[in-house]
């Protein structure tokens, strides 16, 4: 007799423990011993590890803390905050013992907008902070920060006018499904747990329950950051980042449904960063100084797909393979793998002035279904590090000064005059990054109707989006401006009050670059 598919994914998500041990069963039954006592191959009847089949092998031995009794365990400090809203991360406990830490979340379902530039929305079901109003739709629900050997209390509530039962499978967690089989509320419902936190590292949780495919995908994810017992070091600056990705029937402006079948088939629409095109860009994007450090806590929610997380312009000083916070961190990576369903944390370094442009290296997500994200770096140049050079000849030598070096002259204009720059059509057709003829007006093929703008100190310039084709950007180089994205016949205005040569390009195209030179 075979079971009903819903039966078997409800059991396997929502409490099936005896789906799970079932091959263990048969094995014991088959041997003619007690199915009460079978043991996974490699282990003793005791939770304690044992020896491998290569009797030269040392054993592994445990990393689990000395874990304190629960029973005499007291309340984490009122002072200690341990939930936090997207992109925002809770301040680490300077607690050096276990405790029980108190989180509560509500379960919202809402319309959401997923593209505010373009304006799809889509109905989402996520998780928020108990009470909180303010926040309609909690894709990606809030990060919840911890202490390994800490005992999570969590409270779940499913809003009263919600219209679906939900649960949270936490990756941190050990129990039946990640905690799953015991937070399925339907709604008007509140149930708790009390888990122990084992391991330290970065964690993805989710709710389980039904069409779980169905449900993660319409933005029921978030993250868990278990701290170890020995900090990591500190630094300026933490940023808490979830990929996932959209299947919808669409991208046009309005209410998108979800398409089913394209989530079977691996084909999302949008893949996104914190819930949204556009969340971590712009006036969105965090901002450091030359010299400080931030930390990522960075979840790949899915649903399907992995994520090659990658700081275009920089590096990732140390890495933290899998969020897995007990081991040596890798130095120095250009990309990063992440699964679905899995965590990395990363460090970088702001080392020169410019706008780091974070993106899934499977760049069709990035630029054609919105996987980007910003972080603005301020601060002194360092030429040590990076210089431009200016325009050469092919084949010539690097101008000495290059700040002396040539450029042609667009327009003269008296102090606090308005220039504008238009953004050609095709502007966004494919050229090297290197072209030689990149910051002259013949320029093919062209991208700006400017390449290089002579103007005073006090000028405004305006950037038109004339290309009807594309998106298009205006970002400077250093982080001095952003026009955020420019649909077709969008301008942006940014009036430059100090003398200096400003290189900017376009986010979504590299290629397109063009120079002001402002003069005191």
């Amino acid at each position: 007799m075979s079971l009903p598919r819903s039966l078997v994914m409800f059991l396997a998500f929502c409490g099936g423990a005896a789906l799970f041990a079932t091959p263990l069963l048969l094995a014991a039954m088959a041997l003619g011993g007690d199915p009460a006592v079978a043991v996974a191959p490699g282990t003793s009847g005791d939770a304690s590890p044992t020896a491998s089949a290569d009797p030269g092998a040392a054993p592994i031995g445990s990393v689990i803390p000395e874990l304190t009794p629960k029973a005499d365990l007291p309340l984490a400090p009122e002072s200690e905050v341990n939930v936090s809203v997207a992109p925002d991360v809770p301040q680490a406990s300077d607690r050096t013992s276990q405790a029980i830490v108190e989180v509560h979340f509500d379960i919202v379902e809402g319309v959401q907008s997923i593209d505010p530039a373009t304006g799809v929305e889509y109905e989402t079901w996520g998780y928020r902070i108990n009470g909180g109003d303010d926040v309609e739709t909690g894709t990606p629900g809030p990060m919840v920060r911890a202490r390994v050997g800490d005992v999570l209390r969590f409270t779940i509530t499913n809003l009263a006018d919600n219209t679906h039962p939900h649960n949270v499978d936490f990756h941190a967690v050990t129990g039946q499904g990640g905690g799953a089989a015991d937070t399925t509320v339907a709604p008007g419902e509140t149930v708790a747990i009390e888990a122990r936190l084992l391991y330290p590292g970065i964690f993805m949780y989710h709710c389980a329950f039904g069409d779980v495919p169905l449900h993660i995908a319409q933005g029921m994810y978030g993250g868990i950051l278990v701290d170890p017992e020995e900090p990591l070091p500190e630094v300026e600056h933490e940023l808490y980042m979830v990929q996932s990705e959209y299947y919808t029937t669409g991208d046009e402006a309005g209410t998108v449904e979800t398409d089913r079948a394209a989530a079977t088939d691996e084909h999302p629409e949008f893949v996104v960063f914190n819930g949204a095109v556009g969340s971590l860009t712009g006036d969105n994007a965090p901002r450091m100084q030359v010299g400080e450090t931030m930390r990522i806590y960075f979840v790949n929610a899915g649903l399907n797909l992995d994520s090659n997380f990658h700081p275009i312009g920089s590096h990732w000083d140390a890495v933290y393979p899998e969020g897995a916070l007990l081991n040596a961190p890798i130095r120095g990576s250009q990309t990063t793998l992440v699964p679905a369903g899995g965590g990395v944390v990363v460090d970088l370094i702001a080392q020169v002035p410019q706008t780091v442009v974070l993106v899934d290296h499977a760049l069709a997500r990035a630029f054609d279904k919105g996987a980007i994200g910003q972080i603005v770096i301020e601060g002194d140049a360092n030429p040590e590090i990076f210089e431009a050079l200016g325009a050469v000849e092919p084949g010539g030598p690097p101008p000495s000064d290059a700040s002396s070096s040539p450029v042609p002259s667009a327009s003269n204009g008296p102090s606090g005059a308005v220039e504008s720059v238009s953004i050609l059509a095709g502007s966004g057709t494919f050229q090297p990054d290197d072209a030689a003829d990149e910051f002259a007006e013949t320029e093919a093929q062209g991208d700006y109707s400017v390449n290089v703008l002579r103007i005073p100190v006090g000028t405004t310039v305006t950037w038109t989006n004339d290309d009807p084709d594309a998106i298009h950007t205006a970002t400077a180089v250093d982080g001095s401006f952003d026009s955020g994205f420019l649909d077709p016949g969008d301008s942006f205005s940014f009036t430059f009050d100090t003398p200096g040569e400003y290189e900017y390009y376009c986010l979504p195209h590299p290629w397109m670059r063009a120079m002001i030179i402002v003069e005191g």
